[in-house]
């Protein structure tokens, strides 16, 4: 035997158990699940309760970490920059993994080149509200009211530049209306504002309207997911509702460091769609909840991110020469 091949004999088993070991013995430590949000909202109830069952499955604890700041740019920029072995990884929300298109976030990371997507498995549509005192029942007539009392109506979002925000600015220019925007700072203090009277209405994410809605304390116009929610199944969609195609929402999505080798990204992915989509699991945290089971993985979670950024590019391109 030459010394090419006694070393080609060396190396082979090397080369060969490199892929196999990272698919099959991953994770064999405990797992950083890093999140761009503060603790107690509705993206950190979500990871709170998936990481104790995916850790349950892998034998290995899931650490949940909030990282906040700068739209999610802190917590993309240190995933990004982490080391590429999958055990530092990111749920962000469809807007917060775009977070480099806004240009007020200086040296934010370019997710579509830093990140690896692995898997989007939720996904939630937001929700058209406003009081019962408000004299508009459906889409038509609330487009219909703001566009004959041109700046009369304040409506809020939760944050500029927000998935709200923007949603709201494309309807208001799909049917030319003038109204005043007020952000502000969760989901939260937007209820508050809209029960209290400093809004008139808002697209809100539904998990923070719901319990208001069933209540009657406010009052629901549109659904903005491509099909009615579970929860409020009385409820239109947008699209239904005249805004043909519209959709107000987004996913929830688990990113690794671009490197990250495929055999492991391959495994998250296969496990976490294996979770959601247990009965137990997907009846009690997803569905029980008002959030979608998504399930996109490998080039179709890409192809749904590439076209998202599109389209909140564009949006956010309309904001910035203000609109309103």
């Amino acid at each position: 035997m030459n010394n090419t091949a006694r070393l080609l004999t060396l190396l082979f088993p090397a080369l060969v158990a490199g892929p196999l070991a990272a698919q099959t013995v991953y994770p064999t430590k405990p797992v950083r699940l890093v999140l761009p949000v503060t603790p107690g909202g509705l993206q950190d109830n979500l990871a709170r309760t998936l990481a104790p069952e995916l850790g349950r499955r892998w034998g290995q604890p899931i650490l949940v970490e909030n990282r906040t700041g700068a739209n999610g740019a802190i917590a993309t920029q240190f995933v990004a920059r982490a080391p590429a072995d999958g055990y530092t990884l990111l749920m962000a929300s469809s807007m917060q993994a775009s977070n480099d298109l806004n240009p007020d976030i200086k040296g934010a990371p370019d997710p579509t080149h830093e990140l690896a997507p692995i898997i989007a498995p939720v996904a939630t549509g937001n929700i058209l509200v406003t009081t019962p005192q408000f004299p508009a029942n459906t889409l038509r007539e609330l487009l219909d009211l703001a566009r004959s009392n041109p700046g009369k109506f304040n409506y809020g979002s939760f944050g500029v530049a927000s998935s709200s925000h923007l949603d709201m600015q494309a309807l208001a220019d799909m049917y030319g209306i003038q109204a005043t925007h007020i952000p502000y700072q969760g989901g939260a203090d937007l209820m508050q504002a809209l029960l209290g009277g400093q809004i008139a209405f808002t697209i809100s994410g539904l998990q923070s309207a719901l319990p208001f809605v069933k209540q009657g304390r406010l009052k629901a116009i549109a659904y903005g997911g491509m099909q009615r929610s579970a929860l409020l199944p009385e409820v239109p969609t947008l699209s239904e509702s005249g805004a043909k195609g519209f959709e107000s929402g987004g996913w929830f999505g688990w990113f690794a460091p671009a490197a990250t080798p495929r055999p492991v990204i391959d495994r998250i992915a296969a496990d976490v769609a294996a979770l959601i989509t247990t009965p137990e699991v997907r009846d009690k945290y997803i569905t029980g909840v008002g959030f979608d089971v998504l399930n996109l993985t490998g080039p179709a979670f890409a192809e749904k991110f590439r076209a998202d950024r599109e389209l909140y590019a564009a949006r956010l391109k309309k904001l910035r020469v203000g609109s309103f």
